[in-house]
């Protein structure tokens, strides 16, 4: 289970991925990448070596959505 105290760090590695040219799907840990699955849905990407590129605009608009409205992200409270 994740600890709640690691999300801002979580949100911190986002951040500094969106400083890149081209983020990768694969680059994210995976409790973000169902959220921004569902936020990139009808959109234009590429594929880079095999992999699914985001480009920087897009995912900062991503950014942006979880700055305003939050992220799905499940947390299992049992344990």
């Amino acid at each position: 289970m994740p600890n709640l105290a690691d999300i801002p760090k979580k949100i911190e590695a986002l951040r500094r991925l969106s400083e890149k040219d081209v983020v990768y799907l694969d680059d994210l840990q995976k409790e973000f990448r169902q959220d921004l699955q569902n936020f990139i849905t009808g959109e234009t990407l590429t594929f880079r070596s095999g992999r699914v590129a985001v480009g920087r605009s897009l995912f900062r608009q991503w950014l942006q959505k979880i700055g305003t409205r939050g992220f799905d992200y499940e947390i299992d409270f049992k344990q």
